[in-house]
C-alpha cells in the first residue's frame, strides 16, 4: 500500500541515536553505525522521531509499505515498560488515531494479567493529560478511557487504509452537543 513512513538519509546520519527513544513503536535502532527503520509495520509514519535528528536526517516520503500494525507495535512496547506506552498513547490521541488508540488500549486491557505493570494505572495517566479534554471536545475516543476493562468486544476496531498521514483521514467535524449548546446560548464577539 502507498503511505507515509519515514526514511533516513545515510549520508546526514551519524548515527547518535537520539531519535530512537522518540519513537515509541520501536520501529527505529542503531546497527552499524547508523540509524535504521527495522519494521515497516511498526512505523506510523507520523514522524515524532524528526524533530530529534540533529543532523536533519529523516524525512517523510510516500512510498509503498506495508500497513502500520497497532497490535503488533503495543505487544512489542509493552517490553520497555508504562512511560513508554503511556507516551505512544498519548501520541496517537494528540494525532487523534482514535482507531488505532482503541485497538491499543483493548489489547492492553485483554492482557493484563500479562503485563508487570498496572494497565488501569497506564490508562488513568493517558486520561489525564490533555489529550482526554482533546477526545472529550470531539466526542471521540472519551469511552477508551473510561471504559471498564475486559469490555472490549461491544467498541468496534477502525483502521486507516489508503496513502497519507493517518491523522490527515477524511473526518466529519462537528461539535459535541455540550458546545453546540452552549455556542446557540452566547451571542458572537465577532466584529467583522
Amino acid at each position: 500500500m502507498q503511505r507515509d513512513i519515514i526514511k533516513i538519509d545515510d549520508d546526514k546520519c551519524n548515527g547518535c541515536g537520539m531519535c530512537v527513544p522518540n519513537c515509541h513503536e520501536g520501529a527505529l535502532q542503531v546497527i552499524d553505525g547508523k540509524v535504521r527503520l527495522v519494521s515497516e509495520l511498526m512505523c506510523d509514519g507520523l514522524g515524532a522521531c524528526i524533530g530529534h535528528c540533529p543532523e536533519g536526517a529523516i524525512t517523510i516520503e510516500k512510498r509503498e509499505a506495508e500497513p502500520y500494525d497497532e497490535i503488533a507495535v503495543i505487544s512489542e512496547m509493552v517490553s520497555k515498560g508504562a512511560n513508554t506506552v503511556i507516551a505512544h498513547l498519548r501520541h496517537l490521541n494528540d494525532h487523534h488515531e482514535y482507531g488505532y488508540l482503541e485497538e491499543g488500549t483493548t489489547w492492553l486491557e485483554v492482557h493484563a494479567n500479562e503485563l508487570s505493570f498496572d494497565v488501569a494505572g497506564v490508562l488513568n495517566a493517558v486520561r489525564g493529560s490533555h489529550g482526554q479534554a482533546q477526545a472529550a471536545r470531539t466526542g471521540s475516543a472519551e469511552h477508551l478511557l473510561q471504559k471498564e476493562p475486559h469490555q472490549h468486544d461491544q467498541h468496534r476496531h477502525q483502521h486507516h487504509h489508503g496513502g497519507g498521514c493517518p491523522g490527515s483521514a477524511e473526518r466529519i467535524m462537528a461539535p459535541s452537543p455540550a458546545f453546540a449548546a452552549t455556542a446557540a446560548e452566547t451571542p458572537s464577539q465577532l466584529t467583522h
